[in-house]
Parts: structure tokens; C-alpha cells; sequence
């Protein structure tokens, strides 16, 4: 009996002890556990920031990604927008979302040009683009890019509706495959699109060379080194529509953005042949080559771009729509001379001279030279007043035969 007393007693006395002894034991391994948990964490960033630097530093920038401006450089948005270094980019770099990209475009133009018609010179008020957009990734390696407008329907042009329709596909980091309807890769003012073009329209030699500036076929870019861009792509030759002469033209463009200067050259070049009128023979080339530059310093920008080659045929229609003024062999060249100053954060001053020779219309000569004021309105919004000095009506896929320009761009 007194062993068992003796031995509850050093039972119920040592209870206590154990169990303080266990607490503490618990409390060390959970601060260890914390500890160690806080390293692994810390551990684990070091690694994942270490992996980035290290892929930075092997693989270049996507093809539409935009130059690296120091932080003191307080007009890069402007350098941006002069130089472009995105231009003609895959759809990558952008979420495919429900909600539509939408870009609305209202004009009032007035004072049109002597001997023109209502036809030639639309005035007073105008709806001049009304556009609606899908574009992005699809998968890692599918994208797409689908784009409607409206605006031809009411002018009877309602072939011309559908802008857009195409697949990307991204074999790597470097390389993009488009196939269906696009714009084509030649020079500057043929790929910019119209919510961020300065002028009211394209340079003259847009509206003959490249109508509509789309195309059906493939294209192949490529982002061959830091900053520069190649394309090569075959097309029908038939503007929108489907084949008519059952041969391809082949368009190639190369170029280069030089960062720190900033400053983009490119070169362009198409080949093919193009269809002639009934009983007519001769050379039917549709052979183009092109050069355009963009360079930006401070608040000034300056943009260039020539092309020459065989005068066209045919003007935008379903059907083919002969030219009057060509001739088998006949050449045409054109080109634009813009010049831009940022005034402030929201306001814009800029000329353009344009010119064009060989029209196939008139199969004269054209110079043109355009006085503009811009104002953003908002993240979304632009105004823009624009005079032109004339020298010859054209009659281009614009119609722009008026002097006095007001547009009101919305894009969201």
C-alpha cells in the first residue's frame, strides 16, 4: 500500500514537468518550422529572379515590344508614337477578350476642289470609319485577328466590310505564321493604322498602290535580331477579293529600330503581275519597291517614305476596274514628307508634303501639302483640324479632294 502511494506521488509530480517540457519543445520546432518556411520563401524568389535576369539577358524582346526609354526621358510616349517600333506586329502580346476593340471616326469636311462632284469631294458632315475588333491570343500558339467595318455599306461598297480575318501561328518566340485577309507589309503608312495616323488619310500614293491596304494570303515574321523585323509573305494580287489571274505576288519588307537614337528605316518590295485590259498586251508587272524612316528627338518628329514601281492597272472594285491612264510598262512613284512637333502633353502641330507622279486616272501629276492641329481629349479620345493645299483632284480610294478637314477620333 505504501508503494503504491509512493508511486502515485511521483506520478501526479511529474504530470506537470512533462507537459512543460513538451510545450517548450513544440514552441522550438514551430519557430525552426517558420525559420526554415521564410528561408525556402526567401530562397525560392532569389531563384525565380535569377531564372528571369538570366532569360532576359538570352533571348531578345518580342517583335512588338516597345523600346526601353530611360526614366528622365519625359516625351517617350511621343517617341513611340513617331517611331512606332511595334508596326506591323503579331497579335501575341494582346488577350482575346469578349468585348470588342471599337474605333468610331466623324468628319465635317468642307471647301472641296474645283471640278469636283459630290462624288469626288463628299462635305459637310460624314461618318468616315466605324470599325469593330477582335484580336489575340487563342492558345500559346494560335492567335487570331477579326475585324469588321461599316462604313462602306452606305457608300454601296458592302464587299468591303470584312477587314480582317486571320490566324496567327507562334512556332517560337521569334516567329509568327498569318494566313486569310490582311494588311500587307509595305513601308510605314501602309501598315499605321488609321486611330493613330496623324493626317486625315494616307499618303496619295496609298490610295493607288495598295486600295484598301489589305491582301489575301500568308506571311511569314520573323524578330531576327534585337530590333529587327522581316516579313515575307505571297498574296493573290487581287485586293479582298478571289484570285482572277491564278498567280501570286510576293511581298518582302525588312526593318530596323534603333532604340537609343530613336530612329526606324525600312526597306519594302513586291513582286508580281496584274491583270490588263481586254485586247491589250504588253508587260503586266505589278513590281513596287519602297524606303521609309521615322526619327524623333525631343519634341520634333520626322517621318519619310518613297515607293516607285509599275503604275496599277486597276482601282478597288469587286470587278476589275481599269485605270484609263495605264499604259503597258507605264511607271508611278510617290512618297510623303511629315514633320510633327509636341506643343504639350495633349496638343500637336504637323505638315506633310505629298506627292505623287504618274496618276492612272489623269496621268498627271499631284502635290499636295497638309497644315494640322491635334488635341487628345481623355485617354480615348482626338481632335484633329487639318487645312490641304492642292494642286490636282485624284481619285484614290479616299476621295480626299477637300480642303478643310475636322475629324474626331474615338478608340476603346
Amino acid at each position: 500500500m505504501r508503494y503504491v502511494l509512493w508511486v502515485t506521488a511521483v506520478v501526479l509530480a511529474g504530470g506537470p514537468a512533462y507537459a512543460q517540457e513538451r510545450d517548450a519543445r513544440v514552441a522550438e520546432l514551430d519557430r525552426k518550422l517558420n525559420a526554415a518556411q521564410s528561408q525556402a520563401q526567401e530562397l525560392h524568389q532569389m531563384i525565380a529572379a535569377l531564372a528571369a535576369e538570366l532569360r532576359a539577358l538570352k533571348e531578345p524582346p518580342p517583335v512588338n515590344a516597345a523600346p526601353v526609354v530611360t526614366s528622365h526621358d519625359e516625351v517617350s510616349p511621343y517617341r513611340e508614337q513617331v517611331v512606332r517600333p511595334d508596326l506591323g506586329g503579331d497579335e501575341r502580346g494582346h488577350e482575346l477578350v469578349a468585348a470588342p476593340e471599337l474605333f468610331v471616326q466623324s468628319r465635317f469636311q468642307a471647301l472641296p476642289l474645283d471640278g469636283t462632284s459630290v462624288a469626288d469631294a463628299p462635305t459637310n458632315f460624314l461618318l468616315t470609319r466605324m470599325e469593330t475588333r477582335w484580336a489575340g491570343l487563342l492558345s500559346p500558339k494560335v492567335g487570331l485577328g477579326f475585324e469588321l467595318q461599316y462604313h462602306p455599306a452606305p457608300n454601296g461598297a458592302a464587299f468591303e466590310l470584312v477587314n480582317d480575318a486571320f490566324v496567327e501561328y507562334y512556332p517560337s518566340e521569334r516567329v509568327s505564321v498569318r494566313v486569310g485577309q490582311f494588311v500587307k507589309p509595305f513601308g510605314f503608312d501602309i501598315q499605321q493604322s488609321s486611330a493613330e495616323r496623324e493626317s486625315p488619310e494616307r499618303g496619295i500614293f496609298a490610295g493607288y498602290f495598295f486600295p484598301g491596304q489589305r491582301d489575301r494570303g500568308v506571311m511569314l515574321q520573323a524578330n531576327v535580331t534585337r530590333g529587327v523585323q522581316m516579313f515575307l509573305a505571297a498574296f493573290n494580287g487581287n485586293r479582298f477579293f478571289a484570285d482572277s489571274n491564278r498567280r501570286l505576288n510576293v511581298n518582302a519588307r525588312v526593318r530596323k529600330v534603333f532604340d537609343r537614337l530613336p530612329l526606324a528605316a525600312g526597306v519594302s518590295a513586291q513582286i508580281g503581275q496584274q491583270l490588263l485590259p481586254d485586247g491589250v498586251t504588253g508587260n503586266n508587272d505589278e513590281n513596287l519597291m519602297g524606303a521609309d524612316v521615322q526619327w524623333a528627338w525631343r519634341r520634333l518628329g520626322i517621318r519619310a517614305e518613297f515607293v516607285t514601281g509599275s503604275r496599277p492597272s486597276t482601282l478597288l472594285d469587286l470587278e476589275p476596274e481599269f485605270a484609263p491612264a495605264f499604259r503597258p510598262g507605264a511607271r508611278s512613284s510617290g512618297g510623303a514628307l511629315f514633320s510633327s512637333v509636341r506643343l504639350t502633353d495633349t496638343d500637336q502641330v504637323y505638315g506633310r508634303y505629298d506627292r505623287f507622279n504618274g496618276d492612272p486616272v489623269f496621268g498627271y501629276n499631284v502635290r499636295a501639302f497638309n497644315l494640322g492641329y491635334l488635341r487628345k481629349v481623355g485617354a480615348h479620345s482626338r481632335i484633329g483640324i487639318d487645312y490641304q493645299f492642292k494642286s490636282r483632284v485624284t481619285a484614290n480610294d479616299d476621295s480626299l479632294n477637300s480642303r478643310l478637314q475636322v475629324s474626331w477620333n474615338v478608340e476603346k
